[in-house]
């Protein structure tokens, strides 16, 4: 059905594996990482069948999902086609190759009422909640909102290194970070928003540990920020393995470092 090669996925299952025997934050964020740049196998069922392995014009595609014991609705990944077809033997089923945007999009779409997907039900059954997904869009992408009050990530500019970063701003950010044990250094860059001369401080955190949750851990920061930052200002948050994040702070020295 869909000739896009897929990615090897044996690292993905490494990584939940490891997940699952310890859930730490370290861990969650390399699996999330992984999962953000791997394609999936997606079962699907076409009405009329193609023929010639053609899909008629007006044919209809239906994704495969399934119901757990406590009610919520999964769509069904596989990592490869072994894993598939320990769920379905038949050679002629039908699927497409999606990359984990494509798999994300259809989720948040929410046309058949999806709580989230579910990866290789046969074999490492990690199920990737709705939730979840909204989260990860948040931090992933620096043109999404993260709004403890009006802290926020929210630039069309790319983000630059800064030379003296209000140091008041700085202070209280360590203060803060020096009691988070998941906290291993933090940076601090600027972006210019659209539609605005004056730039935004940009706090990029790598985390190390297990913590309250990345949302939670945002809003501990964005509280701390909030001590001294003037009415009406903003900062922008992003975890380090954001790919952005990851290539803006190469040669930059974090201002708090553990």
């Amino acid at each position: 059905m869909d000739n896009t090669p897929i990615t090897d996925n044996s690292v993905l299952l490494e990584l939940a594996d490891k997940m699952k025997r310890e859930a730490t934050r370290e861990n969650r964020l390399f699996f999330i990482q992984r999962l953000l740049g791997s394609s999936l196998i997606l079962p699907v069922m076409v009405s009329p069948e193609p023929v010639n392995n053609t899909i008629p014009e007006d044919a209809e595609v239906s994704f495969i999902s399934m119901k757990t014991g406590s009610g919520f609705n999964y769509l069904v990944t596989f990592t490869s086609m072994e894993e598939m077809n320990k769920w379905n033997k038949n050679p002629n089923k039908l699927y497409f190759i999606r990359r984990y945007n494509s798999i994300k999009n259809i989720i948040l779409e929410d046309k058949e009422g999806y709580d989230g997907f579910v990866i290789d039900p046969c074999g490492c059954n990690i199920a990737v909640r709705k939730d979840f997904l909204m989260g990860v869009e948040r931090v992933n992408d620096p043109t999404m909102v993260i709004r403890p009050e009006r802290v926020e990530t929210e630039g069309n500019l790319g983000l630059m290194a800064v030379k003296n970063p209000p140091k008041a701003l700085t202070d209280a950010l360590v203060k803060y970070m020096r009691t988070r044990k998941c906290i291993r250094s933090a940076y601090i860059m600027q972006t210019i928003r659209k539609g605005e001369d004056k730039a935004t401080p940009i706090i990029i955190i790598d985390f190390i540990s297990e913590g309250k949750g990345l949302k939670e851990e945002f809003d501990g920061i964005a509280a701390a920020a909030h001590t001294v930052i003037k009415k009406g200002e903003s900062i922008g948050l992003m975890p380090s393995f954001d790919k952005i994040a990851r290539e803006s702070i190469k040669g930059i020295e974090p201002f708090y470092k553990k």
